[in-house]
C-alpha cells in the first residue's frame, strides 16, 4: 500500500486545533483553489461536518472528488475515505493531534492510497503530500 505522512506543529492547543480541522469549510483555505463543500451532513445536528457527513471537492461547478468523514475523536482523530470513485480502490486519510504543549499541537496527516491503474498511486500521493505541507504550513498561520 503506498502512504504518505506530513506531520506540522501549530502554536495552538489541541482543542482550537481539532475544531479548525473538524470543519468541512477550513479545507477551502487550507487548499485554495480546490474548493470544499458539505454535501451530506453527518447525523449529529451538533456536528454536521461529523461521522456520515460527505464533502465534494474540486473547481467550480465541477466537484467529482467526494469524501465521508468515518471517524471522529473529538481533539485526537479524523479518519476519512473517498467514495464513489471508479479510479481509486483505497483511499483512507487520518489526521491526528497531539498536544506537545498546553499552546502547541502536533498534527499527524497520513494518506494511504491505492489507485485502480498501475503506477498511478505514487504520482497522486507525490502531489497531495506537497498540497497538504502547503495547506498545513497556512492552517497553521491562521491561528
Amino acid at each position: 500500500m503506498n502512504a504518505i505522512q506530513i506531520k506540522k506543529e501549530f502554536n495552538a492547543p489541541v482543542a482550537q486545533v481539532f475544531e479548525l480541522m473538524s470543519k468541512h469549510a477550513t479545507y477551502n483555505t487550507a487548499f485554495a483553489p480546490l474548493q470544499v463543500k458539505r454535501v451530506k451532513d453527518s447525523a449529529d445536528p451538533e456536528r454536521p461536518d461529523g461521522v456520515g457527513s460527505v464533502r465534494r471537492m474540486g473547481f467550480g461547478p465541477i466537484k467529482p472528488l467526494q469524501e465521508q468523514i468515518t471517524v471522529l475523536e473529538p481533539n485526537q482523530r479524523i479518519e476519512y475515505k473517498i467514495i464513489k470513485n471508479p479510479l481509486v480502490k483505497h483511499h483512507l486519510g487520518v489526521i491526528e493531534f497531539e498536544p506537545v504543549a498546553e499552546d502547541k499541537t502536533l498534527v499527524t496527516y497520513r494518506i494511504e492510497l491505492q489507485a485502480r491503474a498501475p503506477f498511478v498511486s505514487k504520482l497522486i500521493l507525490a502531489q497531495l503530500k506537497t498540497a497538504i505541507k502547503i495547506g498545513l504550513s497556512k492552517l497553521a498561520k491562521s491561528v
